[in-house]
């Protein structure tokens, strides 16, 4: 039987943690590819923390570590929301939202998780919080900003010294990235806008101080000024990844909504994230198996390099100079073996390669979770299709719009 394959990443710099998400269950990982701490009942043949989690088998959506590392949060599919404490495991928070999250990301202080949800709303939800509100938390976090539209994705700016002005920024699904003063988010600082489909991602860094990088549907990574919206630089992604289409080893549109064109080549970004240690940024596209790396020199994007992986990412997320990339479904004969997910060393000069380390390799044979049939997701050109609210819906959509 296959095993489930990574749908969530995420990874703490500073304690050197990765969460791997994979239906409705995680594990977390440390440096030396071991798992410390679980959702599941898997034997792992040394101590494990056992993880408290929801026992509807609602899928994990989303996960993030506080700044410092001494948090972890995720919200399930069925709008919990799950603060975890790093050096115990133990639950410190649970409470839900009110509509289903799509993103979510710890503050400056780590006192606060901000969410960003499907209905267009931001809210924030205190970590000393009651730690179990039996859910009627969603009637009381903080609202702290609205879209007109499914925000995507939240980041707040990195600025240093610790006393300048915060920003939160939210991208949503009509193209626009939004720019708020923070803890004030009611004062708009700016729009970034330009992209020409649904924003998926934005990426913001220590080394790149009033910058943001965002990744759409349109198949291009921007770069943007933070405080005035300024579009600074746009690279196409296809004249770098077209080749993926042309032998092959891409795949073409599925899943799309019978409104939308099924294109042969698409080059939905997936997700950005920054890597500090070397001044870059790396991104991730839709069906092709591939990690692009953007080096960030004089503020601006470099040429980008391409690094092969094995199959098309679902999700990545950056360790050091390592790069952990979670891959779609194996199909075929390796089905059963296939690797879930494969590391990627960067070098100094913006490119890299496949990380043959016994760690890496570690990292590839984690056990998920054993299911009769493991498919891949839904193509992001679904929800990101503009006839999104006219669309056929499925029962369980019905039943939240209810």
């Amino acid at each position: 039987m296959p095993y489930l394959h990574v749908t969530v990443l995420e990874a703490d710099s500073h304690g050197g943690l990765l969460a791997l998400a994979f239906g409705a269950d995680f594990h977390v990982v440390d440096m030396e590819s071991r798992v410390i701490a679980s959702t599941t009942d898997s034997e792992f043949g040394h101590p494990v923390a056992r993880i408290e989690k929801a026992d509807n088998g609602a899928a994990v959506k989303a996960m993030a570590f506080s700044r410092d590392g001494g948090q972890l949060a995720a919200c399930t599919n069925d709008k919990g929301v799950w603060i975890y404490d790093t050096g115990t495991w133990e639950c410190v928070r649970r409470t839900a939202t009110e509509k289903r999250t799509n993103a979510i990301c710890f503050d400056a202080s780590g006192d606060y998780l901000v969410t960003g949800d499907k209905f267009g709303d931001s809210y924030r939800i205190s970590v000393r919080g009651s730690q179990d509100d039996g859910g009627a938390g969603q009637n009381k976090h903080e609202l702290l900003l609205g879209h007109v539209s499914i925000i995507c994705d939240v980041k707040f700016t990195m600025e240093t010294p610790a006393e300048a002005q915060q920003y939160i920024l939210t991208c949503d699904r009509d193209e626009k990235i939004r720019v708020s003063k923070y803890p004030n988010a009611y004062n708009i600082q700016a729009f970034c806008l330009g992209h020409s489909e649904f924003v998926t991602t934005i990426a913001t860094a220590a080394f790149a101080p009033g910058s943001v990088v965002s990744g759409s549907g349109d198949g291009t990574v921007r770069l943007w000024g933070v405080t005035d919206g300024r579009l600074v630089q746009t690279v196409g992604l296809e004249q770098h990844l077209c080749g993926y289409y042309a032998d092959g080893r891409a795949v073409c549109g599925e899943n799309t909504h019978e409104d939308r064109t099924a294109a042969e080549e698409r080059y939905g970004v997936l997700r950005v994230r920054a890597c500090d240690k070397l001044r870059v940024f790396v991104a991730i596209v839709e069906r092709i198996p591939a990690v692009v790396v953007f080096p960030f020199t004089e503020g601006g994007l470099g040429r980008p390099q391409v690094i092969d992986i094995a199959r098309a990412p679902t999700d990545i997320a950056v360790l050091g100079d390592r790069v952990v990339v979670s891959l779609a479904p194996a199909l075929g004969e390796q089905s059963e073996d296939g690797a879930r997910v494969e590391v990627v060393r960067l070098d100094e000069s913006g490119g890299g390669c496949a990380d043959d380390s016994d760690c890496a390799k570690a990292i590839g044979r984690i056990e998920t979770r054993q299911v009769a049939e493991d498919t891949a997701g839904e193509s992001i050109y679904v929800w990101g299709n503009k006839m999104y609210l006219g669309r056929p819906r499925s029962g369980e959509e019905a039943e939240e719009a209810a």
